[in-house]
């Protein structure tokens, strides 16, 4: 047991407060009182800090509040607290919802929820229950990342909010299921919409935590892996065979700059017949097989990397694949762009003006493309 504060004098018939600075994470508490008598109530405050390790491999509802979650922002809560929508069990009335006043102009209410930690939504529920003539008409939701930013109603509009759910059109006293969710990408908060106004019981958010795990930690166990373990983890992250046994011979890395030094200075010295044997562990922009097999995880990691090209209109695809096609041909490999963070316009453009390259400043470029993809898979190997 750990004392977090020690025997202290009470007041009769008051509200005794007492400051815990404890910044641990405690799941039991004693509370003992001396030497008898009557206590009418108990509180103590601080914030869920739920054991991830538990939970990290199975969907969880994200913006629970016994996970974490929380309101930080709202605009309006006339007749009930947003906190509500996160409450584990279902609303017993209307009072133990989120409900808004009827507004008399143009608009619609919202809420900003953190969510317990980072996570990709899978499945989002909207119950209505108890509500039937004062239901929103319709809702919304939109996700963002906002690592160590402090959100509130000023910075929100400064996010990049990506849109989980469109508009949507709700009915009375229901539970709406919604499981076709595209979200591609961690989110630490959510923009949910009322429109115009309204009661909602609960909100949930099914997905997968995103736990990111000690670098150090992660470090340590790259170390300790076997030879062939060692060899088929940096495969994961560039396919040329010579690249990841130098990198297992390497070993142990006293810091990650020290592994990312070395990757990159043991890919600069690499032949061209081992830069093309890592290219062809990589699928064309826009399509999902690469010419050489890809473990499950790197295949995972293209597919995220690749996810805007992949969310491209109809018409930009097609462009895609004609152009990869005119490339591949010309150049007898596949292009390579770091994807991350790019739209489908964005590669297209690129492209095509690398298509006017000459075949030695091509081989260069889209090497350089690689060692980016590999940084950025490195550095998403120490944080898993």
């Amino acid at each position: 047991m750990v004392p977090i504060f020690g025997e202290t004098a009470l007041k009769g018939d008051c509200r005794n407060l007492f400051p815990a600075g404890d910044e641990r994470r405690f799941t039991h508490l004693r509370f003992r009182i001396f030497p008898d008598g009557g206590v009418a109530r108990l509180r103590v405050y601080g914030e869920v800090a739920p054991d991830w390790k538990a939970i990290a491999r199975r969907e969880i509802d994200l913006v629970a509040v016994e996970n974490g979650g929380s309101a930080v922002a709202l605009s309006d809560q006339h007749y009930g607290a947003p906190r509500n929508l996160l409450m584990p069990y279902r609303a017993k009335n209307m009072g133990d919802g989120w409900e808004t006043k009827r507004r008399r102009g143009p608009g619609h209410d919202w809420v900003i929820l953190k969510l317990g930690v980072a996570g990709t939504i899978h499945r989002v529920i909207v119950d209505t229950a108890h509500f039937k003539g004062n239901y929103p008409d319709s809702c919304s939701l939109e996700a963002a990342c906002a690592q160590d930013r402090v959100v509130d109603a000023a910075s929100a509009e400064s996010l990049v909010w990506e849109e989980v759910l469109p508009n949507t059109k709700l009915k009375a006293n229901h539970r709406h299921v919604f499981d076709k969710i595209r979200h591609s990408h961690p989110a630490t908060h959510v923009r949910f919409r009322i429109f115009p106004d309204g009661g909602v019981s609960r909100l949930r958010l099914f997905g997968r935590p995103e736990i990111a795990a000690h670098p150090a930690e992660s470090l340590k166990n790259l170390n300790q892996l076997s030879r062939p373990n060692a060899i088929g983890t940096f495969m994961d992250c560039c396919g040329s065979r010579k690249w990841a046994e130098q990198m297992a011979q390497q070993r142990p890395f006293a810091d990650d700059a020290q592994l990312f030094a070395a990757a990159e200075r043991l890919w600069v010295e690499l032949a061209e017949q081992d830069w093309l044997e890592a290219f062809r562990h990589h699928p064309p922009i826009g399509g999902k097989r690469a010419k050489a097999k890809q473990s499950a995880t790197a295949s995972r990691w293209s597919a995220k990397e690749q996810s805007d090209a992949q969310a491209a209109s109809p018409e930009t695809l097609k462009a895609l694949a004609t152009e990869n096609r005119r490339y591949a041909e010309k150049f007898g490999y596949v292009f390579l762009v770091c994807a991350t963070g790019k739209s489908s316009e964005e590669i297209l453009n690129a492209l095509r003006r690398r298509m006017s390259n000459d075949p030695q400043t091509e081989l260069r470029m889209a090497a350089e493309e690689q060692r980016r993809i590999m940084r950025l898979r490195l550095e998403k190997l120490l944080a898993s």
